[in-house]
């Protein structure tokens, strides 16, 4: 499970999410596995590797219960400079990343691309639902995916992605097929439309359950497991 959802999010959501080999959140800042040594209800291991490999930008995770904006690191420093200038900002639950929204207190999307194309070196960026996401630039949903394909041996062209978003493309194009639910943005669309042996769009797109079901029946096919 790969998901741009911040922490906290996640950690609300494990109880009702199908069993899984990793789970990773913040657009891959954190990886989490299942089975713990604690007796939880929900128990978890993080890989702590992987979360220390972006101290350089986001800090360490001591600094998980600190308030975003006394945050120590690049991606922090970035944090308040966009705050002085004004723009919407949301760091709520987020530890690794956070996120930048056009439209609001009059700040354009040009001038958030602006922005993107200026992060300082060391960070990178994604769009979703039309925000722009800042995070290390060991972070990232393809970064994330490489570490798990090569922890379990798993090669990019044996691999499967759903997916629906400008943040998951780079991934998509990277496995051996993307099968989309829903298309929530042109640029998806193009992509799909550019490579329909690649990209497999349901026919229910942008029906929720329904066509994440018809998507996961898709998979099995795609893998003879029905």
């Amino acid at each position: 499970v790969i998901s741009g959802a911040r922490l906290s999010t996640l950690l609300m959501r494990l109880p009702y999410l199908p069993l899984a080999d990793a789970y990773v959140c913040e657009n891959g800042g954190r990886i989490l596995y299942p089975g713990s040594d604690l007796p939880t209800a929900c128990p978890v291991t993080e890989d702590k590797e992987w979360r220390a490999s972006h101290d350089h930008a986001a800090g360490s995770i001591e600094q998980d219960a600190t308030p975003p904006q006394e945050r120590k690191g690049p991606l922090w420093d970035l944090y308040r400079k966009l705050h002085s200038e004004g723009w919407s900002l949301d760091a709520n639950g987020y530890t690794t990343s956070f996120r930048v929204h056009a439209g609001r207190n009059g700040k354009s999307l040009e001038e958030l691309r602006a922005v993107v194309a200026a992060a300082p070196a060391g960070l990178a960026s994604s769009f979703n639902l039309g925000a722009a996401d800042f995070y290390p630039d060991t972070s990232g949903k393809v970064m994330a995916a490489r570490h798990l394909m090569a922890r379990f041996g798993a090669p990019a062209p044996a691999c499967s992605f759903l997916c629906d978003d400008d943040n998951d493309l780079q991934l998509a194009a990277e496995v051996g097929r993307a099968f989309l639910p829903s298309i929530t943005s042109d640029s998806v669309r193009v992509a799909a439309e550019a490579r329909p042996e690649h990209f497999v769009v349901a026919k229910t797109a942008g029906q929720g359950v329904v066509a994440t079901e018809e998507m996961l029946h898709a998979v099995m096919a795609h893998y003879k497991l029905n």
